[in-house]
């Protein structure tokens, strides 16, 4: 991940080798009412498996990839992965996990993370423009949502953005999240209904050129 000064994210704690676990950890948490994992999980979130699918994915981020707290205690994760980066494959996670994340996971919770992938992937092919970057993960840990603990990262990202003159995509399976980045300029794309259950993914994306609005979400 990437060490380099930028203005952008001097107010943001940026994560260090030895801060993989604790990033997963709030991942794992932040996203534990999350549809997606839940239906993984067969309809039981399964925590210990979330922080390991979040450490290995971690661990494969592109070395530009801005991956950043709100503080050393970590209550609040965004990375994102600049334009042109390569991003892995499940086959790349599945290497990097190796036999512990095969068998911790069993051949069915494997099998729903590849159709979910190739959903994101299909998604991503229809609704993001090839210099987009995006915006992998940005969650906060449940006992501290509600307290604006993720809006200094959210606005130092379009901040950096809007330096750069980047635009930014993301995908959402939660509707309730729509209204909240429509708040930071992202614009609805589209949308598809997923194969693995009730669920429905949703594209966004950011134009480069846009300016940061005003607008003041609870995150």
């Amino acid at each position: 991940m990437s060490n380099n000064p930028n203005p952008s994210f001097a107010e943001c704690y940026i994560m260090q080798h030895g801060d993989v676990k604790r990033f997963a950890n709030t991942l794992a948490d932040g996203f534990s009412q999350y549809g997606m994992f839940r239906h993984v999980c067969y309809g039981a979130y399964h925590y210990d498996l979330m922080r390991l699918f979040w450490e290995v994915s971690i661990a494969l981020l592109p070395d530009n990839a801005i991956c950043i707290a709100d503080s050393k205690d970590v209550n609040s994760v965004l990375i994102y992965i600049p334009p042109k980066s390569k991003e892995p494959s499940l086959l790349d996670y599945m290497k990097a996990g190796g036999v512990k994340m095969f068998f911790k996971f069993g051949i069915r919770r494997i099998t729903r993370l590849t159709r979910f992938n190739i959903e994101i992937e299909q998604v991503a092919k229809r609704y993001r423009a090839a210099n987009d970057g995006y915006l992998m993960a940005f969650a906060t840990r449940l006992d501290k949502q509600g307290q604006h603990y993720g809006k200094p990262l959210i606005t130092a990202l379009l901040n950096h953005l809007d330096a750069s003159g980047e635009s930014c995509y993301l995908e959402t399976l939660e509707a309730k999240n729509i209204a909240l980045y429509q708040h930071f300029s992202f614009q609805p794309a589209g949308q598809m209904e997923s194969q693995m259950g009730d669920l429905t993914l949703f594209a966004m994306r950011r134009p480069s050129g846009t300016i940061t609005g005003e607008g003041k979400p609870t995150l």
